[in-house]
């Protein structure tokens, strides 16, 4: 029987299933009914998660079986669009996914005959299912590792192996005729790691500047969730079950929950007239369960009245439990210049192995078999890095990392920096002065780099609405047709200035190569004539380009 179902779990359950053996009676019939008994309770607990434990090429010969099964029945006399949907929406609640986020029902039908669509949602049901029966078992953490579990790892890594690979062999070229490999421009952008740390630094000490000059109030907050959503605990330096554990929370739902709790806090203290800006990262405990640290300012001096607020709220639900007074919040007053050194260590830890020590003491380790955990106490993560750990965490259960609030959007950071300074000058010359300054803040010059706190200043400052910014993204309407059903999308081409007039990004039209099997330099030696016919920062700023660009 022990090999039967050791066949049928992840293959990292096997200790588990074998620890099931343990018992200490006289007789070997009580010991094969205690173990048979034992088996029959792991089947009921995990029997749904030993149902999604497949591999890959299982989980593509599924999707195809869905994909085929939808169209089979709604091939067999069902006529309307309504009740086409309803099939899929049935075989999705049945499997225990969320539904097709059509806009209608010919595209959640049509997203219902895809075996692409539904390889992406049985991946994401294998990987949660797993990793959450994996949690259950006391294989995250410990002596596995920290924050994900092996098999977590492997399905992780693989991912990324195969993203690497679809970029490598994409070869796009533009209008001027060039041509690059996908994996060359990915290195460039903000989805470079490395790029994004240094971007995310460059907006926390712009704040820090900021606060500096205006004697801002910080604080660095961590958040943690009820103990009702952790299923383990360390207790005396022991890591052992957590009895309070209610035993279906995910990492997501806990994510979710402070969410919901942040928002409802953040409303109270708009209401009572306070003014804060700052970030918030989102990080893993030992057993998956995630935390937040706030790295936030006030600009009135209500600093204390903030931290009542957030513990009202946070102590609002599962506020009896023991120790939640004392541990679900805690804050400290930032000194003054200290913020960056406050959350490098953080941002290197969620982001990977980066040279951020400039910006303060980075505790920790990224380079494998130790970490901090939240409470700066050692946890183990094997012989993988740590923040991949984190990295595969975070991609498993969907938790966005890092956010900001209270400041400029940093989609108009990015699009300044594309805008060419020609059309800024004109810009100038037509009283756009807001623009002009925002512009020459996200460039470097000579010595002086860009500066998030000239850039703030310049939209209008910190603490203020997000329509009260006066540099918006310029958006052009996109019309397409996506699984049978037409959507609209807003694409950003450029910045919009107070006066309504548009400063266009330099983007061009990229077209996937399919002809060329290797690069050389010819391919990008020679550039062709320029993509718009409008050159000059006139036609940019009297509509003619943007004219051009909608056809209109």
């Amino acid at each position: 029987m022990s090999a039967t179902v050791k066949k049928t779990v992840p293959k990292e359950w096997a200790e588990c299933v074998d620890a099931l053996k343990e018992y200490k009676g006289d007789y070997v019939w009580q010991a094969a009914a205690d173990w048979r008994r034992k088996v029959t309770k792991f089947k009921e607990d995990f029997g749904g998660t030993i149902e999604w434990s497949m591999s890959d090429s299982e989980a593509r010969e599924m999707s195809k079986k869905m994909a085929g099964k939808v169209t089979d029945l709604i091939n067999e006399g069902v006529e309307t669009d309504i009740g086409k949907a309803w099939i899929v929406c049935a075989i999705c609640g049945r499997l225990e996914v969320d539904n097709p986020a059509g806009k209608n029902s010919v595209g959640v039908w049509n997203r219902g005959c895809c075996a692409t669509w539904w390889l992406r949602v049985i991946r994401k049901k294998i990987a949660r299912t797993i990793e959450h029966g994996s949690i259950r078992l006391g294989l995250v953490g410990g002596k596995y590792g920290a924050y994900a579990s092996a098999s977590a790892i492997e399905r992780r890594g693989q991912q990324l192996e195969r993203n690497a690979e679809a970029l490598s062999k994409a070869l796009i070229k533009n209008e001027a005729g060039q041509i690059f490999n996908m994996s060359e421009l990915v290195k460039g952008s903000v989805a470079n790691p490395e790029v994004r740390a240094g971007e995310l630094m460059t907006r926390i000490r712009g704040c820090e500047e900021i606060a500096d000059e205006n004697n801002h109030c910080g604080l660095f907050i961590t958040n943690t969730t009820p103990s009702a959503f952790h299923a383990w605990t360390v207790v005396n330096g022991v890591r052992r079950k957590n009895n309070k554990y209610d035993g279906i929370t995910t990492p997501t739902d806990a994510q979710k929950w402070m969410c919901k709790i942040w928002s409802r806090a953040r409303a109270a203290i708009n209401r009572a007239g306070i003014q804060i800006y700052g970030f918030r990262v989102a990080e893993p405990h030992h057993d998956g369960t995630p935390h937040w640290h706030m790295l936030l300012w006030v600009v009135d001096g209500r600093e204390n009245e903030v931290v009542e607020i957030i513990k009202k709220y946070w102590l609002a639900e599962y506020g009896e439990e023991r120790g939640a007074d004392k541990y679900r919040v805690k804050s400290v007053t930032m000194n003054k210049g200290g913020a960056a050194g406050y959350i490098a260590k953080y941002i290197t830890k969620n982001v990977g192995n980066i040279n951020l020590e400039h910006y303060g003491d980075v505790n920790g380790s990224v380079n494998g078999e130790l970490d901090l955990n939240a409470d700066n106490k050692i946890v183990w993560t094997g012989k993988v890095h740590g923040w991949q750990r984190v990295n595969t965490w975070a991609a498993i259960w969907g938790i966005r990392q890092f956010q900001a609030f209270g400041q400029p959007p940093v989609t108009v950071w990015r699009e300044l920096r594309r805008v060419t300074k020609d059309q800024v000058e004109a810009a100038y010359q037509s009283g756009n002065r807001v623009a002009s300054k925002a512009w020459y803040a996200v460039h470097r010059s000579g010595d002086d780099l860009a500066s998030w706190s000239r850039y703030a200043v310049a939209m209008g400052g910190v603490a203020i609405k997000r329509a009260d910014y006066v540099l918006k993204a310029a958006k052009r309407v996109v019309r397409a047709v996506v699984y049978g059903e037409e959507v609209e999308k807003k694409v950003i081409v450029g910045v919009e200035c107070e006066n309504g007039k548009w400063l266009i990004s330099r983007r061009q039209k990229w077209n996937r190569v399919y002809d060329v099997v290797e690069q050389d330099s010819a391919f990008r030696a020679a550039l062709a004539a320029p993509w718009t016919g409008f050159n000059n920062c006139t036609a940019r700023l009297t509509g003619g380009l943007r004219r051009a660009l909608l056809n209109i």
